[in-house]
């Protein structure tokens, strides 16, 4: 995956972002989206739950998101275990999960896939 110029910053709870740094290492070779989240953790800004923004996407939160122009109303960021795409539940060890982690409503990210092809994902609310 390459970086593009512009990536909002992304903020993570201390609490959440150890879970998620030991999840993420420990699925490297089995997850598509781990690089993707190690890279995402890599770069956010680690605060105490208390102090971290309550508007970015968190764990278990729903949250309604447009990914290459394709709109997404109402769905949670979950653990793998709780995944079912089915059910509105997204990985957070999928590229998508992995980029909506620690993004506020109103916030865009986009990236270059392995595939070369730019994607973008647009959070529109967060609850």
């Amino acid at each position: 995956m390459t970086d593009t110029p512009s990536r909002p910053p992304v903020f993570v709870s201390t609490d959440e972002y150890d879970r998620l740094y030991s999840l993420a290492y420990a699925a490297q070779d089995r997850e598509p989206g781990a690089d993707t989240l190690i890279e995402e953790l890599a770069r956010a800004r680690v605060t105490p739950a208390a102090d971290t923004p309550q508007d970015v996407v968190r764990m278990h939160d729903h949250v309604t998101f447009s990914y290459d122009g394709t709109l997404y109303k109402g769905f949670q960021l979950v653990y793998p275990h709780e995944a079912d795409i089915s059910a509105r539940r997204i990985s957070v060890l999928t590229h998508v999960g992995a980029m909506l982690l620690g993004l506020g409503a109103g916030e865009t990210i986009a990236w270059q896939g392995g595939d070369s092809r730019r994607h973008t994902l647009d959070v529109e609310a967060v609850a």
